[in-house]
């Protein structure tokens, strides 16, 4: 690892960029001190979609079951049913 302080950094940056892009590290000294090291960048991960991010922290958590390959047919209301009596007769249906 090459060594060197802040004013020969500041004289020859460019060239100790070009030095990090290829690989070496470079470590910074302020009045013979170590403060910093300049290192090669990681590479940048794919940008991932806003539901794999969510997985990826852990706000949500995948369905573990398979979607059914045909979904049941949704009921019809019928003429002069009303919406809360179409929601009680889906809900009996279904005891």
């Amino acid at each position: 690892m090459r060594e060197m302080g802040v004013r020969e950094l500041k004289a020859t940056l460019s060239e100790v960029l070009r030095a990090v892009d290829s690989g070496n590290r470079v470590r910074i000294t302020l009045r013979g001190r170590p403060v910093a090291d300049i290192v090669p960048a990681q590479p940048t991960p794919a940008p991932q979609s806003w539901l794999e991010r969510m997985v990826a922290e852990g706000r949500i958590t995948p369905a573990t079951r398979p979607k059914p390959a045909h979904p049941p047919e949704p009921g019809k209301l019928l003429p002069g049913m009303t919406a809360s009596e179409f929601v009680i007769a889906e809900r009996e249906a279904e005891r």
